[in-house]
């Protein structure tokens, strides 16, 4: 094993043991916690639901995910060959298809403050999202990989905030979908290391600015939380959480940059 495919292992076992944290994290206290529970109701609660939600959340469905990750096969055809492309592909579909399987069957939401309160954990849309940027970023060539992540990331957060601004999911639900394809990418790279060539252009500058505004944004979101939960403010609270999730999906795409070389 060369020094560079250790590295790479390395890296991708660090970040795949932090997102399995993340995301148990976030299933037992957002879902399985009383506190928890009342706290992302208070979210929903100030929340404006609306079932016709503008670009880019209104752009899921089964069509256009498949659509997209022919698309992305395409791409990385063109860019790294058939064998990756497949991988990339199986590895986001299977993802898409985990986060279902994980809602529908195999979690539970406990009925500890609202009763028979849907399971909504982990959401489906924040995956879809976070899983097709994820191809993307590892079916594009490196000249513009780190362009493709800070775009990424933009359309990522957009989605993060208007799941929670349209009432459509808790936080908990959308940390457990980055954290779910962060987990699974990682683990991706664990058995299948990319080849490494020359070093993205401008990947170092993209991953330290992602870095920077994901951290503060996370931390002024915890400010908020705080100060809201001392105020009882729901209002608040939901600024906090579109913050929050809007600060980890900077962070997300900074770990899958790292991880696609």
């Amino acid at each position: 094993m060369t020094d560079v495919a250790r590295v790479s292992r390395g890296r991708a076992i660090a970040i795949a043991i932090c997102a399995a944290v993340i995301g148990v994290l976030s299933y037992v206290l957002g879902v399985g916690s009383t506190t928890g529970q009342q706290a992302e109701a208070s979210v929903l609660d100030a929340a404006t639901f609306t079932m016709d939600p503008p670009a880019p959340l209104n752009l899921v469905s089964v069509s256009s995910v498949a659509l997209a990750l022919a698309l992305i096969g395409g791409l990385t055809i063109a860019a790294h060959g058939f064998r990756r492309a497949f991988v990339i592909v199986f590895t986001a579909g299977f993802a898409i298809l985990a986060s279902q399987l994980l809602k529908q069957q195999l979690l539970t939401r406990p009925g500890l403050f609202e009763f028979d309160a849907p399971n909504t954990f982990p959401s489906g849309h924040m995956t879809v999202f976070t899983a097709l940027l994820a191809a993307v970023i590892w079916a594009v060539p490196p000249r513009v990989r780190a362009v493709v992540g800070l775009v990424g990331a933009l359309v990522i957060g957009a989605a993060a905030w208007q799941l929670l601004a349209f009432g459509w999911h808790r936080p908990s639900d959308v940390l457990g979908a980055q954290a779910l394809v962060l987990l699974i990418f990682a683990l991706l790279t664990v058995f299948h290391p990319p080849r490494l060539g020359a070093p993205a252009a401008l990947g170092a500058t993209a991953r330290v600015i992602l870095t920077v505004l994901g951290v503060i944004a996370v931390l002024v979101a915890l400010a908020i939380a705080a100060f809201a939960a001392l105020d009882s403010a729901s209002s608040l609270l939901l600024i906090a959480g579109e913050l929050g999730v809007l600060g980890t999906g900077l962070l997300t795409t900074r770990c899958l940059l790292a991880l696609a070389g």
